[in-house]
């Protein structure tokens, strides 16, 4: 199956009623599957809080559905910034309150740190809420969205026109990294490696990669050595039997198993078949050597860093702007600990934040 096509069934429904139909477990992540149900509301029955962010300018995130992103909610103040600032519109269609669906879109979706800093720094975003009255149903109503639905996304130049058509009945994060990408290098705009980074990673994370372990007389440069081939998305050292083996995961459609194997071997390394690996105490050994040990990091981050440290390669367009202030940062040592690279990024990142701040930006 092609990574859109099992993406396209993540949260799928053809109703706003109808139950969701979700795909065969091992192509889901753990988070998705865990989404919790939330009823819908009618207008009586909500808080006079909500009723009023339609005078708000950002939402503030306080709903789950909105996620972690700084939204504004003036359409036209976004298209006079889009306009100002030269860059495009992210304007999200949502319900809130909204069904589980919309709640896991906001908090799958929009919640992981890379995702939402790159939204910030390369978008203007808006939310419409589409079970809303007033001015949002006005925005409603000019790009032709039914109310009362499941999450849609559209792409838009300052002066409202679409960029591409719109992300819609996928739910998933690398359905909105796909337009996003697709976004960026329609306008000509470089898509940072950091961004590239988080697509693999997602790849990973929804079951679309291969795993395969090789046994190797040293996993220290087993890592280095395998990491070096383009298909090859993480690494990680570890023990198979009482052996030093580096298990990887892969993008398929870049290389078969076959002539991945066929690379090990030139390097020196056999493929293992045998389960039982066990992760290393130091996993990137060459990583806990720097600084960067200390930042929150997606796995396919920490592999490239690990190779990129030993050849004394620039991590400029490994990082993201947040994470490179960070590291530049004097206090990062005594913030964070040094196993913080190992840890969800989605746990590690609101920690730092709290120690550090969100550097250079508005809080």
């Amino acid at each position: 199956m092609s990574t859109r096509r099992a993406a396209n069934n993540i949260g799928r429904r053809e109703h706003p009623n109808a139950p969701l139909q979700v795909m065969p477990r091992r192509l889901v992540s753990s988070r998705l599957m865990a989404a919790a149900s939330y009823p819908r509301y009618c207008f009586a029955n909500w808080p006079h809080h909500i009723t009023g962010m339609q005078k708000n300018g950002v939402s503030f995130r306080e709903y789950r559905e909105l996620g972690e992103v700084r939204w504004l909610r003036d359409y036209d103040r976004a298209l006079a910034l889009a306009a100002e600032q030269g860059k495009p519109v992210l304007l999200l269609f949502q319900e809130v309150p909204g069904c589980s669906t919309c709640v896991r879109f906001g908090q799958d979706v929009l919640t992981h740190p890379l995702m939402v800093e790159l939204i910030a720094d390369r978008f203007v975003p808006v939310a419409i809420f589409n079970n809303h009255p007033g001015a949002d149903a006005e925005i409603l109503r000019r790009y032709d969205e039914p109310s009362w639905n499941n999450p849609v996304v559209r792409f838009l130049g300052p002066d409202g026109a679409e960029l591409l058509p719109k992300l819609a009945d996928r739910y998933d994060a690398l359905g909105l990294h796909e337009k996003i990408t697709a976004v960026l290098e329609m306008l000509g705009d470089d898509v940072p490696g950091y961004f590239r980074l988080l697509g693999r990673d997602l790849l990973v994370e929804y079951g679309l990669s291969k795993r395969v372990t090789y046994t190797t007389p040293c996993f220290w440069s087993g890592e280095t050595s395998l990491a070096q081939h383009p298909a090859v998305i993480t690494t990680d050292a570890g023990w198979v039997d009482g052996e030093e083996v580096v298990q990887v995961h892969f993008e398929p459609r870049e290389v078969s198993r076959t002539d991945l194997d066929s690379y090990a071997r030139a390097e020196g390394f056999s493929p293992i078949e045998s389960g039982g690996f066990e992760l290393d105490r130091e996993p990137q050994f060459y990583l806990r050597k720097i600084a960067a040990r200390h930042l929150p990091l997606t796995p396919a981050q920490r592999t490239r860093i690990n190779l990129a440290v030993p050849y004394r390669r620039s991590l400029a367009d490994v990082l993201s702007p947040q994470q490179s202030a960070w590291l530049a940062d004097p206090r990062l040592q005594q913030s964070s600990g040094d196993e913080a690279y190992r840890q969800d990024i989605r746990q590690s990142w609101p920690v730092l934040v709290a120690q550090l701040g969100l550097i250079g930006k508005e809080q």
